[in-house]
This record gives structure tokens, C-alpha cells and sequence, in this order.
């Protein structure tokens, strides 16, 4: 996400230099909070591990809602008789206790009637490696509170295969017939000529993931992208303060809202610019 929107700034700013690196949620997050890079962008909230380490290193930040997105479940069209999935057949697929879950149907070998409905086919799972946040929102959303209930460690099973690449993870789907893929939502919205989207149902009846659905928090999967910024790394950078005033500007969340799945809206966006006022200005105060 910050790489198109730091695209877009560069192109209306030809004299400005910026760094942008790619990472997963999780190495941005070290990086950031050792202090090697000044702003970063996550697709899941800092985890307790990652603000502790942020102290550690005595930084001073404020998080900025840019985007909202969802995790995304998909199956070949060719395996559309898969529409919805429960959180317990998601779980019993995807989660800790589904190894040896070679078919779709055996699910209901890890919790009753999980297999009903389910085809008889083989099943793999595969998706975005260890450091993406796209894991971990999958991870947090749908099979920790079930673990939890079981004094589980949530975890994906550990057969599942890490994509080195979100982009690899279309062809890996249509390479083996039964796969079970998952992805970040904007990502998952150019796949839909070949790949279907499976809606989910945490109790409330299927959904899927549209717009109207995420932003109105429906979807179970769905999810926020955010930027962590260094406030006393950028606060005398004019270069980094204006990437984020064009970030937050209507252009720029507009961007965001295109490669994260939805954009904020009008009322969310004043919020959040609020907010960047107010952190730039207590830092001022603080600093003096």
C-alpha cells in the first residue's frame, strides 16, 4: 500500500527521494521499532511483543487508519460447489488440529458436523508466508478464539504451503484442484476471472466479502490497514511529513482505499487527519 501511494506522491513530486522498501507486517514492524525506518505500514494492529519492543527502543509514534481491507478465502471456480465456510470448518481446514485433513469432507474428523456439506476432494492449503499480516489476520480472526476454547496455540496447520509471493498464490490455487488459498482482499479482487471468493459465517449467516460488508464490519475477516510513523524521526523531515499530508489527503486515501479493498470514508478520513494534527502537536509540546 505505501509503495503505490509513495508512487503516486513521487510522481506529483519529481525532486523527492523516498526509500521504500517491501516487506510482511511482521519485519516491518521490527524495522520500525529498531528504529531503521522512520514509517511502516501494517496490515494488522502491532501485537503486544512489537509495542514492547517499540519502548524498548524508547520510540515515539502514532498509528494512522488508511484503508479497510479483509482476508479473503478462495477456491478455484472449478471447486465452486465450496460457497461458504463456518469459523469451525475453517478452523478444522486451516487451524492446528487439521493435520491429516487430506480431504475436505474429513473435517468433520477434528469437530462434528465441520464436514457437512463439504466435497470429497482432496484439500491443500496455501497462502502468504510467516511475516505477512495477512496470516496473522486470518490467525486472529478465525482460529485463535476457537483455540483457545481447546488450549491450542492458534496456529495454521503446519502443512500448509507459504507462497513466497501473494501474486504466486492465484497459479498455486489453479495448479491443484481442492485447494483452499487465502489473501488479502484487494489482491484477491483481480483474481476473480479464475478464482472464487468463499463467503464465511461466524453465526450470523453467510458473507461475503463486498465493500458495503467490510466497511460496516459484517464480514468476519475483515480488517484495517494502518501506518505507524515515527514522530521524532519525521518531525523535522519536511519530505516525510509531506508524504503523509498527501497520504491522508483525499488522493491519497483514495490510493490507499484501491490497494487495500476499501477506502475510508469521509468522516473516518476527518477523524484520522484529526488525529495526525493532534499527535504532531503534542509532540511539539512535548519536545519543547
Amino acid at each position: 500500500m505505501i509503495s503505490k501511494v509513495s508512487a503516486e506522491f513521487a510522481a506529483q513530486s519529481p525532486l523527492v527521494a523516498l526509500d521504500i522498501g517491501m516487506t510482511g507486517s511482521a519485519n516491518g514492524a521490527v524495522l520500525f521499532c529498531d528504529a531503521l525506518v522512520p514509517i511502516a505500514g501494517s496490515s494488522r494492529p502491532f501485537n503486544d511483543r512489537e509495542i514492547d519492543g517499540c519502548a524498548a527502543s524508547d520510540i515515539a509514534y502514532t498509528r494512522l487508519l488508511v484503508a479497510h481491507d479483509a482476508v479473503a478465502l478462495l477456491v478455484s471456480r472449478a471447486d465452486s460447489t465450496v460457497t461458504c465456510l463456518t469459523q469451525d470448518q475453517i478452523y478444522a481446514l486451516m487451524g492446528p488440529e487439521s493435520v491429516g485433513v487430506d480431504n475436505w469432507d474429513a473435517a468433520g474428523t477434528v469437530m462434528s458436523d465441520a464436514g457437512t456439506g463439504l466435497p470429497s476432494l482432496p484439500l491443500s492449503v496455501l497462502g502468504p508466508g510467516a511475516s505477512s499480516g495477512t496470516r496473522q489476520s486470518l490467525i486472529d480472526l478465525a482460529i485463535a478464539p476457537i483455540a483457545k476454547t481447546r488450549d491450542l496455540s492458534p496456529a495454521l496447520r503446519p502443512d500448509y504451503v507459504a507462497m513466497p509471493a501473494e501474486q504466486s498464490i492465484r497459479s498455486g490455487v489453479l495448479n491443484q484442484p481442492g485447494t483452499l488459498g487465502f489473501a488479502g482482499l484487494a489482491t484477491a479482487k483481480g483474481w476473480t476471472d479464475s478464482l472464487s471468493m468463499v463467503e464465511v459465517d461466524f453465526g450470523d449467516g453467510c458473507t461475503a466479502p463486498s465493500n458495503h460488508a467490510i466497511s460496516a464490519g459484517e464480514y468476519p475477516l475483515s480488517r484495517e490497514l494502518y501506518v505507524y510513523v515515527n514522530l521524532d524521526e519525521i518531525f523535522d523531515d519536511p519530505t516525510e511529513l509531506a508524504f503523509i499530508d498527501y497520504l491522508l489527503s483525499p488522493q491519497g486515501l483514495r490510493v490507499a482505499g484501491d490497494v487495500g479493498g476499501v477506502a475510508l470514508t469521509t468522516s473516518e478520513a476527518d477523524v484520522v487527519r484529526k488525529h495526525w494534527q493532534d499527535a504532531l502537536s503534542e509532540h511539539k509540546a512535548d519536545s519543547e
